[in-house]
Order: C-alpha cells, then sequence, then structure tokens
C-alpha cells in the first residue's frame, strides 16, 4: 500500500494544516482499541498504517475488522465492500518500538493504542518526539493527562489526547482532552478529523484525571459495586435496571436533559436523602476485589459477574457488537445536535 503523497511534500508543513489534508494515519497498537480506531479511519477512505510488536496480534485484529464490517453490512450500516475498506490498512509488525521514527515519513496524524501504561507512552512518544514534522500526536487514553504523558517532550504542542470508547468501530463519542502547551491548532485538526470520520466529537475545557465518560462510570461502578456487597439486588438485576431504566433513557436523553424534564426543584428534592447514603468509599469494593483475586475476570477468564463458560470470546463479543449494533441504527435516525 503507499501512502497518498501531499500536493507538495518537498515542503515543510506547518499546523495549522487542513483537516482535508489528512490522508494516511498512523495507528500505533493492534489491541482492542487500535483495531476498532484503525477502521474507523479506513471507513472514512483514509489510509491505516498499523503497526505493533506483535505480528500475531496483527493477523488477528485484520480478521476482526472484517468481522466486524460484515456485521455492520448485515445491520445496514456500511453499504460498501469490506475487502476496499480491507485494502486501506496495512498491518506491518515492529520489532523494537524505536523503529517507530523510521514509519511517520508521508504520514498526517498519528493515533497511540499501546497498553494504559504511563512508561510505555512516554517512551514511545519520546521517540515520536524526534520526528521534526509537524503532525498531530495524539494519544488514545482512557486515563492519563496529557500533561503526564508530554512531560519532558521537546515538541508538546502537537500532543492531543483521544478517548475512543470500547468499541471503537461502534460508538460514535470521541473525547478529546489537551495539556496546557498543547496548540489550539492540534485540537482544532482532531476534532475536524473526528467530525471527518463521522464520530460525535467532545472537546474538555480543563485538563482532569478520566475526563466525562469514565468520571460518571466510575462513580456508578463504585455504586453497583457497593449494592452487591450489600447484598441489595443480584448481579442480573442490577444489569436489568441499568439497561431497562435509565441506561434506556441516557441512550437519547443526556442526564441534564432529564434534570430539566423532571425539574430541578424535583431533583434536588428527591436526590437530598439519597445523596446522603450513597457509597463514597474511594477503595474497591470486597466483592470486586474478591472476584479479581480468584481470577475470574470476566470473558477472558470464561467468568466473571456473569459465567461464559463455552463460549468463545469471538462469540461474546461479536453477539455484544450486535446488540450495539441495533442501537446505532437508531441512534443514527435521531438528530442529535
Amino acid at each position: 500500500m503507499e501512502f497518498i503523497k501531499p500536493p507538495d511534500s518537498g515542503a515543510k508543513r506547518i499546523l495549522p494544516m487542513k483537516v482535508e489534508e489528512v490522508n494516511n494515519v498512523l495507528v500505533i497498537g493492534a489491541g482492542t482499541m487500535g483495531e476498532g480506531i484503525a477502521q474507523v479511519f479506513a471507513q472514512a477512505a483514509l489510509r491505516v498504517l498499523l503497526v505493533d510488536i506483535d505480528g500475531e496480534g496483527l493477523q488477528r485484529c485484520r480478521s476482526q475488522i472484517e468481522t466486524n464490517l460484515i456485521m455492520l453490512k448485515k445491520f445496514g450500516l456500511f453499504p460498501g465492500d469490506p475487502k476496499n475498506i480491507l485494502s486501506r490498512i496495512e498491518p506491518r509488525p515492529m520489532k523494537e518500538m524505536s523503529q517507530i521514527g523510521k514509519l511517520l515519513n508521508g504520514v498526517d496524524f498519528v493515533v497511540e493504542a499501546v497498553p494504559e501504561v504511563l512508561e510505555i507512552k512516554r517512551r514511545l512518544f519520546g521517540f515520536l518526539d524526534e520526528y521534526p514534522g509537524d503532525i498531530v500526536l495524539s494519544s488514545n487514553t482512557s486515563s492519563l493527562t496529557i500533561s503526564e504523558l508530554s512531560k519532558d517532550l521537546k515538541r508538546p504542542e502537537r500532543v492531543v489526547g483521544l478517548h475512543f470508547l470500547y468499541p471503537a468501530h461502534i460508538i460514535p463519542l470521541v473525547e478529546i482532552h489537551s495539556g496546557p502547551k498543547t496548540s489550539s491548532q492540534a485540537i482544532s485538526i482532531t476534532k475536524n478529523l473526528m467530525k471527518r470520520t463521522g464520530k460525535k466529537p467532545i472537546v474538555l475545557k480543563k485538563e482532569i484525571s478520566g475526563f466525562i465518560v469514565n468520571r460518571i462510570q466510575a462513580a456508578y461502578n463504585r455504586e453497583v459495586t457497593y449494592l452487591i456487597d450489600q447484598g441489595v439486588a443480584t448481579v442480573e438485576d442490577l444489569d436489568t435496571a441499568a439497561k431497562a431504566g435509565f441506561g434506556f433513557r441516557l441512550a437519547c436523553l443526556g442526564p441534564l436533559e432529564i434534570h430539566d424534564l423532571n425539574g430541578l426543584d424535583v431533583v434536588m428534592r428527591a436526590g437530598g436523602k439519597t445523596r446522603q447514603s450513597i457509597c463514597n468509599d474511594r477503595g474497591h469494593s470486597q466483592s470486586l476485589t474478591n472476584k479479581v483475586k480468584n481470577g475470574e475476570l470476566g470473558v477472558k477468564t470464561g467468568k466473571g459477574w456473569h459465567d461464559y463458560q463455552g463460549r468463545t470470546r469471538e462469540e461474546i463479543k461479536n453477539e455484544s457488537n450486535a446488540k450495539l449494533l441495533r442501537q446505532l441504527a437508531l441512534f443514527q435516525t435521531l438528530n442529535f445536535s
């Protein structure tokens, strides 16, 4: 696969570049998130170089992307030929992280999707920082701040945060966050590129750990495991309460819209007593701790809160994706601003 060359490839490009000039994307990491991110860009007619130190992982990734595309087509969410999308993705094994600089020539945008370990990401950005071209270097991180990631870099203004939600090829939202030294041009290019791929980007105004989605998720995750610890309800009923209750509304109404519909005085009055009794423990619940200690980690071990034994990880993953695809089809028919 040949990268599309910019009109004047001999001239040094400086920010701001136009989003239309982004043709070639480098995705670093072919894991759970990397596969979906690569697919998102390829579906937007961009050429993707997908690299990983795990050659077998790259092949698994390509196979999963093909399955994803077939499922999208099945649900009427993708009218094209999966082979055309796959032809835009070049999987390439990389022996060592230090080789990354050799791959940046011709790249217009970089997404890092390596494991969520600060030391690993910092080391990678150290190598990326040596590249002289003015391209945006983004990190798909779910918890780390850009200040942490770009510490000691020579060109921190190029570094911006992206938070795709799993599965990245289905969930519309992408959170964009930045550090105090990130340039407004880098943020603008990233936002416009996400729009070009069909995503719904939101830009955080302040740097904060966990961003928006994960902070809210952390709050209800803490409460739901607390309710398990207290024996209030079964795991099955707690999942039903979310899917058939507050989660049902949240699929199309934001929490603040729901407040307005209920009346803010009602929200204050009804929530006052509940606020006094909800969990505020900063540690993990005992139920969750016991599960992890016993090696019951969820789908990947065959058992977590639910029992998945007798089914492959791929079967469970595709079944979950099918549910989300039905929801995505409905989401796209509604008018979201």
